[in-house]
């Protein structure tokens, strides 16, 4: 990995963060699961793609596409030429952050630790050592300075490379190239802030813990793409939230983490789409998870009067 790469993992992590991705099988993109019609049961709705009726009489219907970080169009079933089909037909796409947003020096607060920190102070010298084995394209002096969360997102994509271009990526670059006028529901510091929200210490217990049995990113990754195949948005919510393998600390830090990275963002987004979704026309991708449960985006905007129905294309 070059230093470019380390400096933000576009995607969430995946122990809450994949979400965040950071999607599922609706369209005919994936193997599907589902069947087509109106969704009441939000915290048991599987899908990735939602038609989001405007309440507005004669404004068109809004497109909600449910993402994933990981993989590549052949290893998750995605159609392209659908993809583009979807994005072209609308005239707005809204997504989470600009993908083409420069780095500055003063983002390098999020990422590096606090002048006489160092990341084998907080997880222990044996624990580094075994930390430099998984990751030996990063040099040891600038490996000890990254926070724990970003040492986390180092290890998942370790775990299952990130493709080139993720999907979310392709989204943008056919919605750029179609001339659809682009919304982006944050910047890249607010991204920046929500992973960075739990504090490097409490962070540095679940990265211990993870170093402990480093397979399980693996599986965990596995399984990630496994619900988002089989369109269970609902599964792979509940297998985040099992928090397997961390103790009773570890997953305190982590449901902190994720009401950062899930809740509070959901809830921010859910006033920035609202005015959107009411005129209508609109392509909105964001990462799966942020769908899903009670506090996710299907369920917000059902509570503010949206019709919400699953599509199976």
């Amino acid at each position: 990995m070059t230093g470019n790469r380390a400096m933000l993992p576009a995607r969430p992590l995946q122990s809450l963060r994949l979400l965040l991705a950071l999607s599922c099988g609706l369209l005919a993109w994936l193997p599907l699961r589902a069947q087509e019609g109106a969704v009441t049961d939000w915290a048991a709705a599987h899908g990735v793609l939602f038609r989001i009726h405007s309440p507005v009489p004669g404004k068109p219907d809004s497109l909600l596409f449910g993402t994933i970080h990981i993989g590549t169009s052949d290893e998750l079933g995605l159609d392209l030429q659908r993809v583009r089909s979807a994005v072209e037909a609308q005239r707005v796409l809204v997504n989470e952050v600009d993908s083409h947003t420069p780095w500055e020096p003063r983002y390098d607060r999020y990422r590096y630790l606090a002048e006489g920190q160092t990341l084998a102070m907080l997880i222990g010298g044996t624990e580094f050592i075994e930390l430099a084995t998984l990751l030996p394209e990063h040099k040891g002096s600038q490996l000890n300075r990254f926070k724990p969360w970003v040492v986390m997102t180092l290890l998942e994509e370790g775990a299952e490379q990130a493709p080139p271009r993720s999907i979310d990526r392709i989204v943008e670059d056919l919605a750029r190239g179609h001339n659809l006028r682009l919304v982006h529901l944050e910047t890249l510091e607010d991204q920046l802030a929500a992973l960075d929200c739990t504090s490097a210490t409490d962070y540095a217990v679940v990265l211990q813990q993870r170093l402990a049995d480093p397979q399980a990113l693996r599986q965990e990754t596995e399984r990630s793409l496994a619900f988002y195949r089989d369109g269970n948005l609902p599964g792979w919510l509940a297998d985040i939230d099992a928090m397997h393998g961390l103790d009773e600390h570890a997953q305190k830090a982590e449901r902190h983490a994720r009401e950062c990275l899930l809740e509070q963002r959901n809830a921010r987004w859910l006033e920035e789409l609202e005015p959107l979704l009411r005129q209508g026309g609109c392509f909105v991708a964001v990462g799966a998870i942020h769908l899903a449960g009670k506090d996710g985006l299907l369920a917000g905007l059902a509570h503010r009067g949206f019709s919400v129905t699953a599509q199976a294309w």
